[in-house]
């Protein structure tokens, strides 16, 4: 005698579909963060301190984090020992968070594909506009990014 396997209830083509379609959405809807840092206000300019645990990233070349400002979120990346480089984290073409890839050192729009440089400028499209670059130096462990 040949034993019967349960038979699958509600296994309707419609069914595996809609059930396919929930996964690839659910994974095609998850992007990874950057890490967030701390600032304070330091006059009109933001300051992180690299003795901060939260802000360790700094610490290596390469590193990077994002910080809230007033009216803007900003991606701090750490360029060199000496060097640091502050630019709105945020695509000027349909404003999602940039993520940026440090072996290519480019802001990377996970929403539409747009690329930016170092330096904010449009690599691809769709994004036409630049990333708004920060001045920023680093000195004595602190990172100050002027606002203003």
């Amino acid at each position: 005698m040949v034993a019967m396997k349960p038979r699958c209830t509600d296994c309707s083509r419609r069914t595996l579909l809609k059930g396919l379609g929930l996964v690839v959405l659910t994974s095609a809807c998850t992007t990874p963060t950057p890490p967030a840092g701390t600032a304070s206000a330091c006059g009109t300019d933001l300051c992180l301190d690299l003795g901060d645990p939260a802000n360790k990233e700094l610490l290596t070349t390469g590193g990077s984090l994002v910080v809230d400002a007033p009216g803007d979120t900003i991606m701090v990346v750490r360029t060199s020992d000496t060097e640091v480089v502050a630019i709105s984290a945020i695509c000027t073409h349909s404003g999602c968070e940039n993520l940026y890839t440090s072996s290519s050192m480019t802001f990377d729009c996970p929403c539409h594909g747009s690329k930016f440089s170092i330096t904010g400028e449009v690599i691809n499209g769709p994004a036409r506009r630049p990333l708004r670059l920060y001045t920023a130096s680093l000195a004595n462990n602190i990172v100050t990014v002027t606002l203003t």
